[in-house]
């Protein structure tokens, strides 16, 4: 277990909707809902008190590599990370300055080997790995710890399985839960609906005429799934929450909402982390468009 302060209480469990990196300048209201949801989730965190020794983050950008086969998980221990430019997109032309952006951060390889050796001590097999900090952690946290502001602990991340077994992201989640109890604040990076391919389809349309119709087709699927969704989530019994989520891979919209998973097991490790939660607090202002949503949600 490892070693730290023991707050006055456990610490929070947070999933955030992380968004690209067009959050971070692209000029619509609902980037500026998106932006104010993580600022006040920056707030929240910044009151803690004592401070977090470190923030554990999974993110739907880390999947554990094919290299360690099934069912492995893998902690960066990395001494001075820098961060990706991991962009789906290639901005270099219409917005090369993406490339320049920076996010000050601390490490803490110390504390990234004990988090690994709890991980083994739980049961996980686990892989010490050396890597940079993907999008889906500092996009988001450029907000939520802005460099007015910055972040003052050090961040440890942790993967997700690779694949599709959701249950075992949730066994992920118990197994890191006890270290709320020594100081660890997490934080969980997706998205609560995530399709490329649906976006792809409202602009395919041949015309104005018919690309409407096919965006509202695509509201009504995300609007669907994120609202089962955060039913799911709502729930406190931890052995509820479980059956709920895993009950959603069978809707229809599910693979239509998440062609592939990665953003969506970021929140099945939260929740599992979470356990009998005394309250699941959505934080901000619902934002829902055609393929995305942003849920942000906190567990305590």
């Amino acid at each position: 277990m490892p070693s730290a302060v023991s707050p006055d209480r456990r610490l929070p469990v947070y999933f955030i909707g992380h968004a690209g990196v067009g959050l971070l300048f692209r000029d619509s209201k609902e980037n500026h809902i998106v932006q104010d949801n993580l600022r006040a989730i920056g707030d929240e965190i910044r009151a803690i008190n004592p401070r977090p020794k470190a923030i554990l983050t999974f993110s739907g950008h880390f999947e554990a590599g094919e290299i360690h086969g099934p069912g492995v998980i893998e902690v960066n221990v990395k001494r001075e990370t820098y961060i990706l430019h991991d962009f789906v997109n290639d901005f270099h032309d219409s917005a090369p300055f993406v490339y320049e952006y920076d996010w000050p951060h601390k490490d803490a390889p110390e504390l990234a080997n004990e988090v690994w050796k709890h991980l083994t001590n739980s049961g996980i097999k686990a892989k010490r790995v050396e890597r940079g900090v993907d999008h889906g952690v500092w996009v988001p946290f450029k907000l939520i710890f802005p460099p007015e502001d910055p972040l003052d602990v050090p961040i440890i991340q942790v993967s997700t399985f690779y694949g599709y077994d959701l249950e075992s992201q949730i066994r992920l989640g118990e197994a890191v839960a006890s270290l709320r109890d020594e100081g660890y604040l997490i934080i969980a990076s997706g998205m609560a609906v995530h399709s490329f391919p649906s976006i792809a389809e409202i602009r395919s349309a041949p015309s104005d005429e018919a690309r409407e119709p096919a965006r509202q087709k695509v509201l009504a699927e995300s609007r669907a799934f994120d609202t089962r969704l955060r039913a799911a989530v709502a729930k406190r019994d931890a052995a509820q929450r479980r059956k709920a989520l895993l009950e959603l891979e069978s809707l229809p919209e599910f693979r239509r909402s998440h062609p592939t998973v990665e953003h969506f097991t970021p929140l099945l490790v939260a929740a599992g982390a979470a356990g009998d939660a005394r309250e699941v607090v959505p934080v901000g202002v619902d934002v829902v468009e055609p393929g995305m949503s942003y849920l942000n949600v906190r567990f305590t």
